[in-house]
């Protein structure tokens, strides 16, 4: 079904008809009124009263003037049973006539037809047809064929909170000027002619069109009354059409267009937009063009009406709320792809044999601990605590310019396109590198990862100290592992910063357990590249390398007994996993306390036992204070502690605080400096030699996510792969809120995640029995962060954070058995009802919420989640359906 046939006519037609009109209009039976239509002045010639009366209604009056000649005229007659029944445009003389016409609709049609005509006659077209409403101060248009449901959409759209109705069927748009330049809206219709059946969507509605003038199955509504300047405005700047279409086969709701695509739907004749029926090609023209250029500043989708309204309506909320409009284009998702260089073994080999033959070289040096710290000091800060800060020119790990090359067990995909630069480059650069490597002045430290007799990786560091302040990251990575006692496997490490910066790489060998750091001078590098390398040999092994912390804790239970339970605890950076595995969380009773083991990584063994890797502990110093993190301040500010990137002026004195330099400063502290709080060991016991285990995933999520949640093994296993977390301010204002996942919440996985995650789920079911499992919530609710124009995330409404105390006293209580739990609605998990020490009603989602707005929260939350998880075919089904 389309808007109302209009049949055009030449010029010897339309006079006959018009002949045939004016024999209606007598004396006494002929009403007149001009009306502005955008500027532009179209006369109706009547001779029924209820027509004339709706026409004053539907539009602005022209200024009275008798000598005021209009633009086009409309005749429209009832009552001639000897005329047949019909509608008749000429384009020329802009003349319209209508005989018998069953409602005002014909009439109106018309009228816009005039007007639309005129306006690209005039080579000015500025007229959109279809529903417009203003959320938030940005313009939501709703088009569509007759039938589609664009007003209905629109009228429930107002149940929006900052919702405003601006116009029901047509209005102006024009383009202003500026940097960037906008859209703005203007009204055309004084009332809105509207159907019956829109009355029965809202009581108000409903009420309203009773005082309304109507005809058998429309009314004329005065927009005001909705609800005065609350409910209605008359211009706005348009952002986002829906384009409604009726699609009984396709299964989707909505679906973002193309521009072209866009286009194509726009002007089909049947949307309206489009005036003419004959084939005119320079107005098609015309019209063709105003709407590209409206395009260049709109998001289009295709909207599926067909579906039940509720459903329609929530996913135009989605798109709205969540404001999904304003996201770069997406091209299609990228096929997996892999990449395998050229002569991969022979470059193996080489890489392997070069690096192995380096100890014994004339322009290697090999030093100790003590002397790399003598070295390194000459080039760092003294620190009013008798420690050193070190300056990086690189400030952040280089993830994206990282590669993994071996077999296809190890190999990435999805590669950007630098890291397929790299690889296509590979042979080259292996061969510059090893070149330079004769020539280049290195200094070389040997350490050990761990402290067992299982699994200790002798890790060899080379770094070039062409910059002679090079030689600090190998006194860092001396702080950070244990002193050499020639274990296996045997990982090495290759250190170039002055590599040329347009070509910074990090190479990975995992299947040969060697790495090349190019271009760059951030010790993260160093750290992750020999745990990275780590993890994958150990689970070559049967084992699990874990991002996440251990500890011991001793609590006393509400039966009077001290429990010893072990505590790993999951994190992704700056979520809070190292302040919370060196927090003692108030376990200060008789008996009580904790040992810290690990803040980093370990290797989980089936037996639920863990292997420690790192002596010295590589923390964020951001926000460091004696009062809220005292075990940490106390070790961090050690004489053996390292500062990287702190602010420290030329008196010594440290600025934790000052991001001036960046806002991921760190420091290495050591893990004897937390005296009577370190665990003997850095290895976590079985859990047949202790009370139980405590899994816990730290998230950072600020809108409607629990501070607290406790977990079936199948949820554990889920949250361990969706890692979620969010993008900081920080680290990208434009992306600021949106959820970031890691598997693991481990950025360091080599091969095929699905396997971490069912792995994971084997150890823990195992011994189900023993284990309890949480997600914490270290960031907060009520947060609502909407887009401004360029891009960047406002936020409307700030979060309430959990703070550090409070967090400390929920791990606490869950030690020592204090929670009272009860059923989450949302996430069908396990939720505080009362915490000892903790007002959880200050976490209440219906105080910063309406329900609607944690509805969408939750349903949006939930869908990224299965998506997401959905890319991991091979999935054990328990963990791909523990997402309710």
């Amino acid at each position: 079904m389309s808007y109302i046939s209009i049949n055009n006519v030449d010029l010897n037609r339309i006079k006959e008809l018009i002949k045939a009109a004016e024999r209606y209009l007598g004396y006494d039976s002929l009403y007149i009124w001009n009306v502005n239509i955008n500027g532009i002045i179209v006369q109706l010639r009547t001779n029924d009263i209820t027509l004339d009366t709706l026409w004053k209604e539907n539009w602005h009056p022209a200024a009275y003037d008798d000598s005021l000649r209009p633009h086009g005229t409309i005749y429209a007659i009832t009552q001639a049973p000897k005329i047949e029944t019909g509608i008749y445009y000429h384009s020329e003389t802009r003349t319209g006539i209508v005989f018998n016409p069953e409602s005002y609709e014909a009439v109106r049609e018309l009228g816009i037809r005039i007007v639309m005509d005129i306006s690209l006659h005039q080579k000015h077209p500025s007229l959109l047809r279809g529903a417009l409403v203003d959320i938030n101060g940005e313009g939501v248009m709703l088009t569509g064929k007759v039938g589609s449901g664009k007003s209905t959409h629109a009228f429930l759209l107002l149940d929006m909170e900052r919702s405003r109705i601006h116009s029901n069927d047509l209005f102006t748009v024009k383009q202003l000027g500026g940097e960037k330049g906008r859209l703005s809206t203007h009204t055309c219709e004084r009332k809105f002619y509207l159907k019956n059946e829109l009355s029965k969507i809202n009581p108000r509605l409903r009420e309203l069109s009773r005082k309304c003038h109507r005809e058998d199955d429309h009314f004329m509504l005065d927009p005001w009354w909705i609800g005065g300047s609350e409910k209605y405005v008359d211009t706005t700047r348009i952002k986002l059409i829906f384009i409604l279409q009726k699609r009984e086969n396709e299964q989707s709701i909505a679906k973002r267009l193309t521009k072209q695509e866009a286009l194509n739907l726009l002007m089909e004749s049947a949307l309206g937009l489009n005036p003419f029926s004959e084939k005119n090609e320079e107005k098609m023209a015309l019209l063709e063009s105003f709407l590209k250029d409206i395009l260049q500043f709109v998001t289009c989708y295709e909207i599926n009406t067909s579906k039940p309204i509720f459903q329609v309506q929530k996913r135009l909320h989605e798109i709205i709320l969540f404001k999904e409009y304003l996201e770069p284009e997406t091209s299609p998702r990228t096929q997996e792809v892999t990449i395998t260089p050229v002569g991969l073994d022979d470059i193996l080999r080489k890489v392997k044999d070069t690096v192995d033959s380096l100890r014994g070289r004339s322009n290697v040096t090999l030093l100790d601990e003590n002397q790399v710290r003598s070295m390194a000091e000459e080039h760092g800060t003294r620190t009013v605590f008798g420690n050193y800060n070190f300056t990086s020119t690189v400030k952040n790990r280089s993830a994206n310019l990282t590669v993994y090359i071996g077999s296809s067990e190890v190999q990435q995909r999805n590669l950007n396109q630098r890291q397929r630069e790299i690889l296509r480059n590979l042979p080259l650069t292996i061969d510059e590198v090893h070149k330079y490597l004769e020539r280049a002045p290195l200094v070389s430290i040997e350490r050990t990862m761990g402290d067992n007799s299982l699994f200790t990786p002798r890790c060899t560091l080379y770094v070039s100290i062409q910059r002679r302040e090079m030689v600090r990251l190998a006194y860092m990575v001396s702080q950070t592992l244990f002193p050499p006692r020639g274990g296996e496997p045997h990982l090495q490490l290759v250190y170039i910063p002055e590599w040329q910066e347009k070509d910074r790489q990090i190479l990975v060998f995992p299947e040969i357990g060697v790495t090349y750091v190019l271009g760059t001078d951030y010790y993260g590098e160093a750290k992750k590249g020999f745990l990275r390398m780590a993890m994958w040999m150990a689970k070559k092994r049967g084992m699990l390398g874990l991002h996440a912390g251990a500890k011991i804790v001793r609590a006393r239970s509400r039966n009077g007994r001290i429990n010893r339970y072990g505590m790993l605890i999951f994190g992704l950076t700056a979520t809070g996993k190292t302040t919370h595995t060196c927090h003692n969380h108030g376990l200060t009773g008789e008996g009580e306390g904790i040992e810290i083991i690990q803040d980093d990584v370990i290797f989980l063994r089936p037996d639920c036992s863990a292997l420690g890797t790192e002596k010295g502990f590589y923390l964020k110093t951001e926000g460091v204070t004696p009062e809220i993190q005292p075990l940490i301040y106390n070790a961090v500010t050690k004489p053996d502690a390292i500062f990287e990137n702190v602010m420290v002026d030329y008196l010594g004195n440290v600025y934790f605080g000052d991001e001036t330099l960046t806002g991921n400063a760190r420091g290495i502290m050591q893990r004897d400096d937390f005296g009577e709080y370190r665990s003997p060991t850095v290895n976590l016991p079985s859990i047949e030699e202790l009370d139980g285990l405590i899994i816990i995933f730290i998230t950072r999520r600020n809108t409607v996510v629990p501070i607290a949640q406790r977990l079936t093994a199948e949820q554990a296993a889920a949250t361990f792969m969706l890692g979620e977390s969010i993008e900081t301010s920080g680290s990208d204002p434009r992306r600021a809120g949106e959820s970031i996942r890691e598997v693991g919440m481990n950025p360091f996985i080599i091969g095929d995640e699905s396997e971490e995650g069912n792995r994971f789920y084997d150890f823990v079911k195992k011994h189900e029995d023993k284990i309890q499992f949480y997600q914490l919530n270290t960031g907060g609710v009520g947060e609502i962060m909407v887009k401004a124009d360029d891009g960047t995330r406002v936020v409307r409404q700030k979060v309430v954070r959990v703070e550090i105390p409070e967090m400390a006293a929920i791990i606490r209580a869950i030690a020592r058995g204090d929670v009272e739990w009860t059923s989450d609605p949302n996430f069908g998990t396990q939720v505080p009802a009362r915490v000892p020490g903790v007002d959880m009603e200050k976490f209440n989602l219906n105080k910063y919420y309406t329900p609607e707005q944690i509805t969408y929260y939750v349903q949006e939350l939930k869908r990224e989640r299965k998506e997401y998880l959905a890319k991991f075919p091979k999935l054990y089904p328990e963990i791909l359906s523990a997402i309710d």
